[in-house]
């Protein structure tokens, strides 16, 4: 049997993605590890791997994906000291989930190219005068690479378990409270709905077959 080509490899990350939001949004939120795993394959590059993407599109950080970015700061040269850029979808039979629909898109939402939505701060924390950053790569790559995705380390980023896996955030819906929210399984939810609609938009002839279809009210945003 011939190796299959990039452009088939991708229509299987296409799928990988499709089935695990659909089961992430029914509540099985360690299908997360598994889509950290996938974007891992589409877009992270190191000195020994060359992203799938890249192999389909040598300037793909140039192609563009939706994202919310966060609204400027009103003064130059100000810090941002805590942020959420994670959007969640919250009603009384399904509870909390991750918001991952795109068709309509709450106020913000444009347009970016890959390499922005790739790098962009999600996470902000200050605690003791320290500040805490984390970006939408460093979520992705800590599940894949640490939390069990593709390997498991139990060495994590600093500040990553008491803000991150344990967020300090809680909702309460229809009176009853939320479960902790994991902050960068939700963030890699939302970006496999992203990176979806990017692959669709840029890759129609690949991805237009998919049979799976994507409806999902969008909550609130945090």
């Amino acid at each position: 049997m011939a190796r299959a080509t990039a452009l088939e490899m991708l229509k299987e990350q296409y799928g990988f993605l499709k089935r695990s939001i659909a089961s992430a949004i029914r509540g099985n939120l360690d299908e997360a590890l598994r889509i950290a795993t996938t974007l891992r394959v589409l877009v992270h590059e190191t000195a020994a791997s060359k992203p799938l993407l890249k192999q389909v599109v040598p300037n793909y950080l140039q192609i563009t994906i939706l994202d919310i970015p966060a609204a400027p700061l009103s003064k130059a040269g100000a810090q941002r000291v805590f942020y959420i850029g994670v959007a969640v979808q919250m009603n009384s039979v399904t509870g909390v989930r991750p918001a991952v629909d795109l068709t309509n898109p709450p106020p913000g939402q444009k347009l970016v190219v890959l390499g922005s939505w790739w790098n962009r701060e999600l996470l902000i924390f200050t605690d003791k005068g320290q500040r805490f950053v984390f970006t939408r790569k460093q979520l992705i790559l800590t599940l894949a690479n640490k939390e069990g995705g593709a390997h498991v380390d139990t060495s994590l980023p600093p500040g990553y378990e008491k803000f991150v896996t344990e967020s300090p955030l809680r909702f309460v819906v229809s009176d009853v409270p939320s479960d902790t929210v994991h902050l960068a399984r939700y963030a890699a939810v939302q970006a496999a709905a992203q990176m979806c609609e990017c692959l669709e938009r840029n890759f129609p002839s690949v991805t237009r077959a998919a049979p799976l279809v994507i409806r999902v009210n969008l909550g609130q945003r945090m």
